[in-house]
């Protein structure tokens, strides 16, 4: 660990180490204050695509209402943890977006499920005031690759993702706390080289038009989920190609990302046995309580009512799938 800069030096060390003594893979503190500078590149991105106002507003406003809600806070603690331990079956490649099976709270009071209400009982046991996600009434952060960016934990680059050393395949998480702490790191990330489009040619829909922007309503993965599969005016269903829930285009075009093999790691508990019903076909012939028990555990995107989501972007991959052999032939 490099240390750029560091306020309260042994309560932020203390925090720092908790965090990594619970699982996480790295840490960060940053001043509420810091938040600030998200308010503004979100105001920034609503002038350069205005229709995306509407999607960006929680953003604003749910930051803005952190310090009313919570007065006592001082510091955001930013946990990360990295997902490219895991395989990931081939045969869910380009059909799920590997977060949405991949991901800590995927498997309910599992190790890794665990590991931030673990934190949270080391600042009870500590009589440090916090507030996070995990506690009633607590606090969602918005802003959180721009929060680990700030503590130097990562780098978003173009495609808007955040990437440590290892990729863009990676979790964050957050706590409030009452405790004024910096930790900031440094680290030396490579920049994005000036001028690639890569990612912007992955994106299936031109979501991603230009850099560290986007059209969040025309992006695959909002269609599929929080747009129930519903393909908005201006697109065709066939640019959603293969996608059932997410995409991961982008990450996977990307030079910074190319050098993992999802062959290679633990395998994650539970996924292989998910592996012949998360098919498409297989779908639309599962009943939604099989979906609702069974394959919508693990997202926080879908909720297990939404199970005809689920069915109505499966329906869409066959029909793109029979286009493309019809084109092939």
């Amino acid at each position: 660990m490099n240390i750029s800069h560091i306020e309260n030096e042994e309560l932020s060390l203390r925090i720092y180490q908790a965090c990594i003594d619970a699982g996480f893979d790295d840490c960060g503190i940053i001043s509420i204050e810091d938040m600030d500078t998200y308010i503004a590149n979100t105001r920034k991105r609503i002038e350069a695509v205005p229709v995306s106002a509407g999607f960006y507003k929680n953003a604003i406003s749910g930051t803005e209402e952190i310090r009313a809600r919570f007065p006592w806070a001082k510091s955001i603690v930013i946990c990360l943890s990295q997902t490219t331990k895991y395989k990931y079956p081939k045969e869910l490649q380009g059909l799920y977006a590997k977060s949405f099976f991949i991901s800590r709270d995927s498997v309910k009071n599992g190790p890794e499920h665990l590991q931030k209400h673990k934190l949270g009982r080391w600042f009870d046991e500590n009589q440090i005031e916090w507030t996070g996600a995990i506690k009633e009434n607590g606090s969602d952060i918005w802003g959180l690759r721009h929060a680990a960016q700030t503590a130097g934990i990562g780098i978003i680059r173009r495609n808007n993702f955040l990437y440590n050393e290892d990729g863009s395949w990676i979790e964050l998480d957050s706590f409030l706390i009452g405790e004024h702490c910096r930790l900031y790191q440094e680290r030396k990330f490579t920049p994005c080289p000036t001028g690639c489009t890569i990612c912007q040619k992955a994106c299936p829909t031109s979501a991603l038009h230009e850099p560290y922007t986007l059209n969040p309503f025309h992006c695959v993965s909002f269609i599929n989920t929080f747009g129930r599969g519903i393909v908005p005016e201006g697109l065709q269903g066939e640019q959603l190609g293969t996608w059932i829930v997410g995409c991961d285009a982008c990450q996977d075009a990307c030079p910074f990302n190319r050098r993992h093999d999802w062959s290679q790691g633990e395998d994650y508990p539970g996924l292989g046995a998910l592996v012949e019903i998360m098919q498409p076909e297989n779908i639309l012939s599962a009943s939604s309580e099989q979906l609702e028990n069974i394959c919508l555990r693990s997202s926080d995107h879908l909720k297990p009512k939404d199970s005809e989501v689920l069915k109505t972007n499966a329906e869409r991959v066959l029909r793109n799938r029979n286009i493309q052999k019809s084109i092939v032939i």
